[in-house]
């Protein structure tokens, strides 16, 4: 496994999953996430540092799940794995919020959609990033 593909890649896809969820969540669903200010904790008492850790991690962990389980890129491929992810988080995070929390069907519906597109995303950017970096090695060597 390319250390330097695995990182440039999870920083990218980074980057896309804070600017993704700054617009779904602050723009998109905005009103509809405003109704949970009652039950969610203050902004001040929420970890950024924690926040960012955790994004970073999913980002390197789908990256590393990627260049482990994919051997043959191609669209299908690339979106089976962004799938797999996204039904994943949607199932363990927003199913769950549901259960737990007084929230609409709705709003916990629009959150597994649209984490379902974003990892659909990554998906395509993984396969992007290692197919012009193994292209790149290859004129090298050529």
């Amino acid at each position: 496994m390319n250390l330097r593909r695995l990182a440039v890649t999870a920083g990218v896809i980074f980057v896309f999953a804070l600017a993704w969820n700054a617009v779904v969540r602050m723009v998109l669903l905005r009103e509809a996430n405003m109704a949970l200010d009652a039950i969610a904790r203050p902004v001040a008492d929420r970890s950024m540092m924690l926040g960012l850790l955790l994004t970073a991690g999913l980002a390197v962990r789908f990256v590393y799940s990627y260049a482990s389980c994919v051997r043959a890129p191609g669209v299908k491929r690339v979106l089976g794995h962004g799938a797999f992810f996204g039904l994943l988080a949607g199932l363990l995070v927003d199913l769950n919020q549901f259960v737990l929390y007084p929230i609409p069907a709705s709003l916990a519906l629009a959150w597994f959609a649209f984490g379902f597109v974003e990892f659909g995303i990554y998906g395509l950017f993984a396969a992007w990033l290692y197919l012009v970096d193994e292209r790149r090695l290859a004129d090298a060597s050529a």
